[in-house]
């Protein structure tokens, strides 16, 4: 298989692929994610937040925070590899994607030491600042291209006001501006996806 996919005459059966990957990625992260505060609620759902990376540094729910992460990042770069670069909105997504997933990985793997140091855990909010600046541009660019979701769109900007009001110290709701922009980008993900990697959409 090349980088560009498989040739025109399986176009179809990959196009579903992608879409299908694109889907099961953000369906498995919030379902190992809703496991997680289901065995430990007390880590993200109180008046002092904390953030869903809390969830990776204790051991009863390491494992589905791992596959929540972990999931997500395989899933979304599978589905790169078979985003067909044809056209421009193409080529972006596929980069989209591609950032996506790096992203989400270097989420998880900065998460099980950063609690031991400082420097690690500078590395980790780091990470997790650029993920959530990230999703937010490139939700405006789904946006655009879908030219739909507006109402979407607008949660996802709420998200990210709440985590910057959490980062600066104003406010103390880090799992809910995750929430918030981590599923409005879910759903712009999905959409655009299901849009760029329909046949009829340039090839």
């Amino acid at each position: 298989m090349t980088d560009d996919g498989p040739p025109p005459g399986d176009r179809p059966t990959v196009n579903s692929l992608t879409t299908w990957y694109v889907a099961l990625s953000q369906v498995g992260f919030a379902f190992f994610l809703a496991i997680c505060v289901a065995i430990h609620p007390g880590l993200v759902l109180k008046v002092n937040e904390g953030g869903m990376s809390n969830y990776g540094v204790h051991v009863k729910t390491a494992v589905p925070y791992t596959l929540a992460l972990g999931s997500a990042a395989g899933l979304t770069y599978a589905a790169a590899r078979l985003m067909r670069r044809t056209t421009s909105p193409r080529r972006h997504f596929k980069v989209l994607l591609r950032t996506y997933s790096w992203l989400t990985l270097l989420t998880l793997l900065t998460t099980y030491g950063y609690t031991l140091n400082a420097p690690l855990k500078y590395v980790h909010v780091a990470v997790g600042v650029a993920i959530i600046v990230f999703e937010s541009a490139a939700s405006l660019w789904m946006y655009r291209a879908l030219g739909s979701l507006g109402a979407v769109l607008s949660v996802q900007l709420l998200g990210l006001g709440l985590a910057a009001l959490t980062f600066f110290g104003a406010l103390h709701e880090l799992f809910l501006s995750q929430i918030l922009t981590g599923g409005a980008f879910a759903i712009l993900l999905i959409r655009t996806c299901r849009l760029l990697a329909s046949p009829l959409e340039g090839s």
